[in-house]
């Protein structure tokens, strides 16, 4: 029996809607599926890199039947609870019916373009739409994108990042993460409270209104939070697939789609957030952290001549400003020679400046 995903690529119309060929109809329909949740997006997600295979074919909409199939989804979901059927009404109810329900989800043009909706006194409601924009970040630079709800997302040196180009009045917002970023989410009270989703490569991040940073590399993901709560999701192939976990402030956590469970340890904060601003807060953190830090940030490669100064702790304020600055400071604390040339900074056991006869 083919799985959820394997039934949505045979689908005519989710294929289309992929492929960018659908009509508007389902295009409404699509994209209020896919914002429902985060497994929806994932499966849009997901069926792009396949389809991007052009191993389907794509069938011409054919406007009645796409829209008779469109009303039999709908009424189908269970998150359209408005909508309250009846067996043994007259079939022309049942169409009035699930026409007031989809002129509050479908854009106002698809419904003027339906002959049954003329004679309808329901007032056709504007569907939001979400444009979404990607920011991608060189090395050694930052940048904040600020929404007008006070919300802001601050984007780490070579990270990348989709999100919607501003807020929006919906139940969930959602953005794309690879590499770092820090979230500064303004939480809504209901009826007004939306849910902030984050995705990673190994699954997803979901809050209503919190402070918290999100590290990814190739190998796992990383969350600290400093505010609020959030829930983590390990998803994709999994080993343990649907494993999550409710963090509380002060936490670390660290998952991977190939981790039997998530990491949890209680941290100072400040060390993993303060890259968001000038100055870079260490405490009580080995050379080696520093050092990943400082490769993922500038783009270089750190050499240390002297391995057993990896496990040294430094505990200070750096600034962050740019790498002189930075290594500057890490030479003084080291009391070692510090050297760049290219991309490479070799770390080095200090030398006497001078010498005696």
């Amino acid at each position: 029996m083919p799985n959820q995903f394997s039934k949505l690529l045979m689908d005519d119309s989710f294929v289309r809607f992929l492929k960018g060929k659908a009509s508007k109809e389902e295009v409404a329909y699509w994209t209020d599926w896919m914002q429902a949740n985060s497994h929806n997006a994932q499966s849009i997600e997901k069926g792009k890199k396949l389809l991007n295979k052009g191993t389907l074919n794509v069938p011409k909409p054919n406007s009645n039947d796409e829209f008779n199939r469109l009303l039999k989804r709908i009424e189908s979901q269970d998150e359209i609870k408005s909508i309250k059927k009846s067996r043994n009404r007259s079939r022309n109810l049942v169409w009035v019916t699930m026409a007031a329900a989809i002129s509050l989800l479908l854009l106002t043009g698809y419904l003027a373009r339906n002959s049954f909706l003329q004679n309808s006194a329901t007032e056709p409601v504007q569907a939001v739409s979400i444009e979404y924009k990607e920011f991608e970040t060189e090395t050694g630079q930052k940048t904040t994108v600020q929404y007008s709800d006070g919300s802001s997302i601050t984007l780490n040196a070579n990270s990348k990042m989709r999100l919607p180009q501003r807020m929006v009045e919906t139940d969930t917002m959602q953005v794309w993460l690879e590499g770092e970023a820090l979230f500064n989410i303004t939480r809504k009270e209901a009826p007004k409270s939306r849910t902030f989703i984050v995705h990673t490569p190994d699954g997803s991040i979901s809050v209503l209104g919190t402070r918290f940073s999100v590290y990814t590399t190739r190998d796992q993901s990383q969350v600290v939070l400093t505010e609020g709560s959030v829930k983590i999701s390990v998803q994709g192939e999994a080993i343990k697939p649907g494993l999550e976990y409710i963090m509380t402030p002060g936490e670390k956590a660290l998952f991977s789609q190939r981790s039997e469970n998530i990491q949890v340890e209680q941290v100072n904060t400040e060390v993993y957030t303060s890259w968001a601003g000038s100055n870079l807060v260490l405490d009580n953190t080995p050379l080696s952290d520093l050092i990943s830090r400082i490769e993922f940030t500038y783009d270089v490669e750190v050499d240390v001549e002297d391995q057993t100064l990896l496990d040294k702790k430094l505990t200070g304020r750096f600034n962050n400003s740019d790498l002189n600055f930075l290594l500057s400071g890490l030479s003084k604390m080291l009391e070692a020679d510090i050297d760049q040339q290219e991309q490479t900074v070799y770390i080095k056991e200090k030398t006497d400046s001078g010498s005696t006869e």
